[in-house]
């Protein structure tokens, strides 16, 4: 993810991409529950504790994510995706 400083996401797409992705490591998953889950955790759990550490910006009602992390947090996304892609 290089220079992902500013770029905004649309939240169903996020969705989308979490759901797929978790779905890919289990596919038993393929269900629209399965997404409806992903969808509350993200909104309830997981992007307001991001925008809390000032990861993301989550504009709930706007339906957007932005990541606004510094340098440190692009470096340990930039470690987890080189990590993922030797796996």
């Amino acid at each position: 993810m290089d220079d992902a400083s500013g770029k905004t996401l649309e939240y169903d797409v996020l969705v989308d991409r979490v759901a797929d992705r978790v779905r890919d490591e289990d596919p038993r998953l393929e269900s629209e529950e399965h997404q409806q889950r992903v969808r509350i955790a993200l909104h309830h759990t997981h992007l307001p504790k991001l925008a809390e550490a000032r990861i993301i910006d989550y504009e709930a009602e706007a339906g957007h994510v932005r990541f606004v992390g510094g340098e440190l947090e692009q470096d340990l996304l930039a470690s987890v995706g080189a990590y993922e892609a030797h796996e």
